[in-house]
């Protein structure tokens, strides 16, 4: 430090700076002189006086350029002496350098060229900008390459050494690098500032006796290895988009945990990217499908399988429990894929809020009998949900915010009072024969078609009676129900009776539940002898079953 301070005394900029303000005591005698021409004109005198005054104050200026100078660049000259040998040479040699151009220094040529003090300035203020823009750091070249700035050594050793841990566990033994790796001094304006794990691969993929490989593991499970990392996670990537069903612009991730490390000693065997690729888009667990055999029953099957009829139906749908037949295929469990994505979504959406019913009583209605006096108005919210879908389907719907923006308004109606006559309807519907159940409402896999109610089967003849008491609308013959009779209970409710062999009653009769109304037979679309009964409501078939002695 003793002959950083000795350059300082002798080489500064602060001794040009007082070279030239000697240089100014013979300029100011000169001008003073000259000024002296022609004194008589005062304009004259006025225009050397205010050069004069110009040289002077570029004089200050310099000198507190060059100390400030100075005093910018020591910092870095000393950082750079601590940092590396190579730096401190070079700033002992720009500081050589400028000694020996100061001691050649000729006043003379100052005199000659007046320039000089401007550029020195020039330069200085450029040096000063270039440094506070950029920065001044350690460029780290390993066997010749230069692969970025680090801050002091110091760091870039804690990278090595990491390596070397990484390394020596790989190899299961203690491993010590044996690497080329110099410094430089360098600007850096960031850009050039390392990462750390791009140090460690590439250190690691430029040893000679190991070689760095990767392993993807799923819940802890190793899946495969191979050597570059960056591919590893660009599948990762892939597979998380690709396994995206439905995607509604959420975040992305995956359920279960997907992690690349590097491999310990003989973990796994290399693998190409494609093959690790094929093995998680596979399933973990395959679907379980049972074949139906004779007598077979849906609560038997999920005994069987330990599982529930709940859980089966859900994975059938159209299933009927009453309506398997064998060689029938039913789904006990489903696959399970290897990644399952997980997508959590904002949404915002409105949502009806229901409305409330409240009754009066009139003696103008039936017991049987009810109307709509004020129709209920549904009201509604704005609403702002978190909602986690996993593989597309909704798992989780959070509510964060809920915003009542139009409140609902109650329905209000009429029931009636007065007991209706015996033929009316009583709300309440009795079985239509006494047959055997034969067959259910819903989809019939066997027959491929939807079934509109449900079967009862008898021999030809047997009575069949009213469900309810209502009017007759039609008795007659009617496409594939044959001959069928259908009666309004003129509440909303409709019932049917198809296949008869024999009409007991006509259009426009009112009849009283129990009535018979006709006799059981085969007759239009039918697979033997029973009777097809349907209800209906406001138009649209619903199950019977739902409604018999309910």
């Amino acid at each position: 430090m003793a002959s950083l301070n000795k350059y300082k005394r002798r080489t500064g900029l602060g001794w040009v700076a007082s070279a030239a303000r000697r240089r100014w005591v013979v300029l100011k005698l000169k001008l003073g002189w000259l000024s002296g021409i022609g004194r008589g004109p005062a304009a004259v005198h006025d225009i050397f006086s205010a050069a004069a005054l110009l040289v002077s104050s570029l004089n200050m200026l310099l000198g507190k350029a060059g100390s400030l100078l100075w005093q910018t660049l020591l910092p870095f000259v000393r950082k750079g002496m601590e940092l590396s040998e190579p730096l401190t040479d070079m700033a002992l040699g720009i500081l050589e350098n400028l000694k020996t151009k100061a001691l050649s220094f000729n006043p003379a040529q100052l005199q000659k060229s007046r320039l000089m003090p401007v550029s020195l300035l020039l330069t200085a203020t450029i040096c000063v900008c270039t440094a506070s823009y950029l920065g001044v750091g350690l460029k780290v070249e390993i066997n010749g390459k230069a692969i970025g700035y680090v801050s002091s050594k110091s760091e870039m050793e804690g990278i090595l050494d990491e390596v070397e841990d990484r390394i020596s566990e790989y190899l299961g033994a203690p491993y010590s690098l044996n690497l080329d790796v110099s410094y430089s001094i360098g600007f850096d304006d960031g850009s050039g500032s390392l990462d750390r794990d791009i140090v460690s691969d590439y250190v690691m993929a430029a040893l000679d006796n190991v070689s760095a490989t990767y392993v993807l593991t799923v819940n802890g499970e190793v899946v495969g290895a191979n050597q570059s990392k960056t591919a590893l996670k660009l599948l990762k990537q892939r597979m998380l988009e690709a396994n995206a069903v439905s995607y509604k612009g959420g975040e992305l991730s995956f359920v279960q945990d997907v992690q690349i490390r590097a491999q310990g000693s003989g973990e796994a065997t290399i693998m190409s990217i494609d093959s690790i690729e094929e093995k998680l888009s596979g399933n973990t667990k395959e679907s379980v499908v049972y074949t139906v055999n004779p007598g077979d029953t849906v609560s038997e099957i999920a005994e069987k399988y330990s599982t529930s009829v709940a859980s089966i139906l859900s994975l059938n749908p159209g299933l009927q429990t009453d309506m398997i037949h064998a060689g029938d295929k039913i789904t006990i469990s489903a696959s399970v894929p290897y990644l399952s994505v997980q997508e959590t979504v904002t949404e915002n959406y409105v949502k009806l809020i229901g409305y409330e019913t409240t009754k009066q009583t009139t003696d103008d209605l039936y017991t049987t009998q009810s109307r709509v006096i004020k129709e209920g108005v549904y009201g509604e919210a704005n609403v702002v949900a978190d909602v986690v879908y996993v593989n597309g389907e909704e798992q989780s719907r959070v509510i964060m915010d809920w915003q009542v923006t139009k409140e609902p308004e109650n329905e209000v109606i009429e029931v009636g009072t007065k007991t209706p006559p015996a033929k009316s309807a009583t709300g309440n519907f009795m079985k239509p024969s006494n047959g055997v159940f034969s067959s259910g409402y819903g989809y019939r896999r066997s027959l491929g078609d939807f079934h509109t109610g449900v079967d009862f089967a008898g021999a030809i003849g047997t009575s069949i009676y009213a469900s309810d008491g209502g009017k007759v609308t039609f008795a007659g013959w009617k496409g594939n129900y044959g001959y069928c009779v259908f009666i309004d209970h003129q509440n909303g409710f409709v019932t049917v009776y198809a296949h008869c062999s024999k009409l007991l009653v006509k259009a426009g009769q009112s009849v009283a539940k129990g009535e018979t109304i006709a006799r059981v037979g085969n007759t239009g679309r039918s697979t033997g002898p029973h009777v097809h009964f349907e209800i209906r409501y406001n138009g649209q078939t619903v199950n019977p079953l739902n409604y018999i002695n309910k």
